[in-house]
């Protein structure tokens, strides 16, 4: 969930076009009510579909007979390269690559495609890799979308001081200046649905004057005008495709906090609960938390072009053989069996959570960051009157597709391929978007794990116990147990969520399988 707002609600609407032609492999929900074309973008993770316009003065005359002739090779000759074209695919991926130690029961099957190259990240972040090892791109990424999504919703709640914690002095005061002036016209905007359907760092320095990371936000969203009392002034009546750039910075001598940050609601400097004062210093310990001296904050934030790029974003990704044998050299007891019931046990959680807009049942399979990003959104559905429903799930496949080895975090991803009936009811039950069609979707969930972590038998997460305690699971916001303080959800115990993404077929990013593991 994305993470993209967390996946499932991002399937709400399907595609008119699909509906239409009955695309069975299009995916559910998020789509554009008009389409795709002409900045006119889509809602959530979307499929697409078209139609092909028949002529039908194509034949005329006494030509029928030779265009027939002509049309007749012509077929012959596309079915015959189909035919090549498939035998030569599955010879190439019968010497699909192995592992280091040769194919187990748990690498990726022999015929896994090669994954396409991933974007080439920015020289800078070696740089600051090389000054900083606590550095995770994935989790600087996770990082980056809490704060897109907790800004977004101080803005929408004409909140200055739910926005404090995450800009520098000068943004903050131009966000302060629009926050007034829509107090004083008594309206609020309302971004409903929204998405953050891919975050990718595209430009980046590192220097004596401090490190930047400008991060890539593709968004879907419906906006609306609101009055004090929630009557609609204004709405654009479809979801639409957007994308902001933000610049992220920190100060030449930062370094990762060990202690948590704000997004976790933690001072950075402290460790206290997170208590800014209007300016952007700490009332427990007086450090200035937002002038970028201890921590990333956002110094700019600007409307960019929707661009839809391949999910293999920002990281630097193994091929799933090669990656799950890395995993069980350093983690002899791991086994992708095991770690696919994980995933199972992780979805049912969440999409139970997700529909009855309560995180407690799923929050230990949540990292901190996935945690708010969803909360957000949730308290947003709620504020709007809305849940989501998914009638007649079944999961069909688990899949794995990528592992990043990091210096403090390893992370892989699967792709699940599921179908259900996907859609939204207002507080009297009527449905508002979506319907009772059930429909095929792919997601694609990122697990993350503390370098390092092995497999053990000890009983946690998945027995609703505390890995650390063994107390019955009860947990903080930010994933402490309540009784040993432990953090179960940082991944230093075992794997957990920490973004979810879907396949943009729109934009050209569906990739071929990488293999199958049998749900």
């Amino acid at each position: 969930m994305s993470s993209h707002r967390a996946g499932w609600y991002a399937r709400r609407i399907v595609p008119l076009a699909v509906a239409m032609a009955g695309e069975a492999a299009a995916r559910p929900g998020g789509g554009s009510h008009s389409g795709f074309g002409g900045g006119s973008p889509s809602f959530g993770h979307i499929g697409s579909g078209g139609f092909v316009s028949h002529n039908p003065q194509y034949y005329n005359g006494g030509g029928n007979a030779s265009w027939g002739f002509f049309l007749f090779v012509f077929i012959i000759m596309v079915a015959m390269w189909l035919i090549v074209r498939r035998i030569q695919r599955q010879q190439q991926g019968a010497q699909g690559p192995r592992g280091p130690q040769g194919p187990t029961q748990d690498a990726a099957p022999e015929h896994a495609a090669a994954l396409p190259a991933p974007m080439r990240l920015p020289p800078a972040v070696d740089t600051i890799r090389s000054r900083d090892p606590g550095f995770e791109m994935e989790t600087f990424l996770q990082r980056a979308e809490m704060s897109f999504f907790l800004v977004k919703r101080g803005m929408q709640r004409n909140d200055p001081a739910n926005v404090r914690p995450y800009v520098n002095d000068a943004l903050f005061a131009n966000l302060v200046r629009g926050i007034s002036q829509s107090k004083a016209q008594h309206r609020h905007t309302l971004l409903e649905g929204l998405n953050v359907r891919g975050a990718h760092v595209v430009d980046g320095s590192c220097g004596d004057t401090g490190q930047t990371l400008q991060v890539h936000f593709d968004l879907v969203y419906r906006a609306k005008t609101l009055d004090d009392s929630n009557r609609v002034l204004a709405d654009e009546g479809d979801d639409h495709r957007r994308a902001e750039r933000w610049t992220f910075f920190r100060a030449a001598n930062a370094r990762t906090p060990t202690i948590g940050d704000v997004t976790a609601s933690i001072c950075p400097a402290c460790g206290a609960a997170l208590q800014l004062t209007l300016e952007g210093t700490c009332q427990h310990c007086r450090a200035n938390v937002t002038n970028g001296s201890i921590d990333w904050v956002v110094t700019d934030m600007r409307p960019a072009q929707f661009i839809g790029f391949a999910l293999e974003g920002s990281t630097t990704a193994a091929l799933p053989g090669d990656g799950i044998a890395a995993l069980r050299v350093a983690d002899p007891g791991f086994t992708f069996e095991a770690f696919r019931v994980r995933v199972r046990t992780a979805y049912d959680a969440l999409r139970k959570a997700w529909c009855q807009q309560d995180l407690d049942s799923g929050r230990g399979f949540l990292s901190p960051g996935a945690y708010f990003a969803w909360r957000a959104q949730l308290e947003a559905m709620a504020g709007e009157g809305r849940r989501n429903v998914m009638e007649h799930f079944m999961m069909r496949n688990i899949q794995p597709l990528r592992v990043v080895h990091g210096r403090v975090f390893d992370d892989l991803t699967v792709r699940i391929t599921a179908e259900c009936a996907d859609y939204e009811v207002d507080q009297s039950g009527q449905v508002v978007f979506g319907d009772r069609t059930v429909r095929p979707f792919t997601e694609e969930w990122t697990f993350q794990r503390s370098v390092g972590v092995q497999t053990t038998n000890k009983a946690g997460t998945l027995e609703c116990t505390c890995p650390n305690c063994g107390a019955p699971l009860a947990l903080t916001q930010i994933g402490q147990c309540r009784f040993c303080k432990a953090a179960v959800t940082s991944g230093r115990f075992d794997w957990v969520v920490s973004r979810i993404e879907q396949e943009d077929a729109d934009a050209g990013t569906t990739r071929e399988s990488t293999g199958s593991v049998a749900a």
